[in-house]
């Protein structure tokens, strides 16, 4: 019997995309095989490192108040599910997953992928209607030290996916949106309106590779995902019936450049976001090159 969706860990969210229907883009390339996850920095796609140590995990660099997004596609014809933790908080719900005995199914509100579908999850989600952009800061600054729940994986992207037991008839269809609107169950506290509004860091600002060079991290000092600028990004709420173990499972870790290298990660060079500057300097993107005098 299909359990309530109000039940946290059978609760599914399936991101709207900007037309009504269910958006089939074609997959980009990333890590994992049923769901790839690729993460997008300032706008554009950053590469993945793999761990020296022959872990599986992957790596990503994490620049100084730039703000990141994490870009999932379902590799399938079927639905699937995501349960996304960032910094050891689930995205959506702003908890640690509470630990469920085995075989009792998935921890924690999960993101619902229809097949072949593709989604940009921009940060944590504080209703069906908007997120709070994940950004690039100092640990001590991050959502989860400002709230109260720092733990163990600072630093840390997880994915868990899992397969629908009952599997629904896939079809193309307009998803409707919540008519109540009411933000999910759970949802990602803000910690404090006075701290929300100091910390909106995400708003545009100069290209990372520009701050890399004028804003370099701090020696000795470890990122953490914060809490950045409201950003409009339509949900809305589904059944899903998961099986009770993971289908497939993605880590990432990310770090600011000293601290992928101390770790034995050799970066790819040059990797920089947009530089305007150089653009312009070159004469770039449709732009004329300065006059000779």
């Amino acid at each position: 019997m299909r359990r309530s969706g109000m039940v946290p860990w059978l609760f599914g969210l399936a991101v709207l995309p900007p037309s009504t229907a269910l958006a089939h883009l074609p997959p980009r390339p990333g890590a994992g095989s049923l769901v790839s996850v690729s993460v997008e920095v300032d706008g554009r796609e950053a590469p993945l490192y793999a761990a020296p140590d022959g872990s599986g995990r992957l790596y990503v660099e994490a620049f100084p108040h730039s703000w990141y997004a994490l870009r999932l596609s379902n590799r399938t014809g079927e639905r699937l599910a995501v349960v996304l933790a960032v910094d050891g908080l689930n995205a959506i719900s702003g908890e640690r997953d509470p630990v469920v005995p085995a075989g009792r199914g998935p921890a924690g509100r999960m993101y619902v992928l229809g097949p072949w579908d593709s989604v940009t999850v921009q940060g944590w989600r504080t209703s069906l209607a908007e997120v709070r952009r994940f950004t690039f800061v100092d640990e001590k600054r991050s959502y989860a030290a400002r709230s109260g729940k720092a733990n163990a994986k600072m630093g840390w992207i997880e994915l868990a996916v899992y397969r629908e037991s009952r599997p629904a008839h896939a079809e193309v269809a307009p998803l409707a949106r919540d008519e109540a609107g009411a933000p999910p169950e759970g949802r990602a506290e803000a910690p404090g309106e006075e701290s929300a509004r100091a910390d909106d860091n995400a708003r545009e600002a100069p290209s990372a590779s520009r701050r890399r060079a004028a804003e370099p991290a701090a020696p000795g000092s470890y990122p953490g995902t914060g809490w950045g600028s409201a950003t409009h990004d339509p949900a809305v709420l589904v059944d899903f019936d998961p099986q009770p173990h993971p289908a497939q499972r993605v880590t990432l870790r990310y770090e600011y450049a000293s601290g992928l290298r101390a770790l034995g990660i050799e970066l790819r060079t040059p990797w920089t976001a947009r530089d305007r500057l150089r653009e312009r300097d070159r004469g770039h993107e449709g732009f004329a090159k300065p006059p000779a005098w």
